[in-house]
């Protein structure tokens, strides 16, 4: 009797810790969720709003390490692992940047023309909550570091590696979709933006995952080219270029 008692909580066990793709995606995405919202609240063009936002990326990746942790998995087996070469791998998230960069230049056009089809006003991508960085050195040293720690780590491994991952491996979702959905939610979250952000922002997502599928889960790759686009990006916006 106590054997089979001792059988069902380990079985019980085993299914409270097998993964469950929306389950683990709404529990470690819950921090970006939640300090996004306070974020915005406070002010995106704050630098109180901005870290808020970025605490939400760092609990994010502590939140996931503990779910996977808790599955038998880490980060380094979803996309962290050691490439075979560094070298290959710069190279390569470079590639990424540029192709990046057309589709980002590219999709705005489309969308500035879709929009005005539609017989909306088209507007460019709102940047105004990083208006601050424009002449103000400090301030963009601060971004540049972040482009290449919370945002570039925070973005890739939570719509890259764990969302992707976890609806190719866990559900019934096909690659060509997974890539769609983590892309449609990337871009979304760019709502501040407006219509032509999001749009675009959504189309370098849809690249930076197949990028990721198509080089067996190397999320080196599009963290290297995320952190050179948002390094760009920040570089224009301090010269008042953007």
């Amino acid at each position: 009797m106590d054997n089979k008692l001792s059988q069902s909580r380990l079985e019980q066990e085993s299914a409270r810790s097998r993964p469950q793709a929306i389950r683990d995606i709404l529990i470690v995405g819950s921090p970006i969720i939640v300090m996004g919202i306070v974020g915005n609240v406070v002010g995106l063009s704050t630098l109180a709003g901005g870290a808020i936002i970025n605490l939400g990326y760092v609990l994010m990746i502590l939140v996931g390490a503990v779910i996977l942790k808790h599955q038998g998995s880490n980060w380094r087996q979803i996309g962290l692992g050691m490439p075979a070469s560094w070298l290959k791998t710069a190279l390569l998230g470079v590639g990424a940047f540029v192709a990046a960069v057309v589709v980002f230049v590219a999709m705005q056009g489309i969308a500035i023309g879709l929009l005005a089809a539609l017989g909306l006003a088209p507007s460019e991508i709102d940047q105004s909550r990083f208006n601050p960085i424009e002449g103000n050195l400090p301030l963009f040293v601060l971004m540049v570091i972040l482009a290449w720690t919370t945002i570039a780590f925070g973005e890739e491994l939570f719509y890259r590696a764990f969302l992707i991952t976890r609806m190719l491996n866990y559900t019934n979702i096909g690659r060509g979709l997974s890539i769609l959905i983590a892309g449609v939610i990337f871009g979304a979250v760019h709502f501040a933006e407006g219509p032509v952000g999001i749009l675009s922002n959504g189309a370098f997502g849809i690249l930076f995952g197949w990028i990721f599928v198509l080089s067996v889960r190397n999320l080196w790759i599009t963290i290297i080219a995320h952190a050179l686009i948002n390094t760009l990006r920040f570089t224009l916006l301090y010269l008042g270029a953007a």
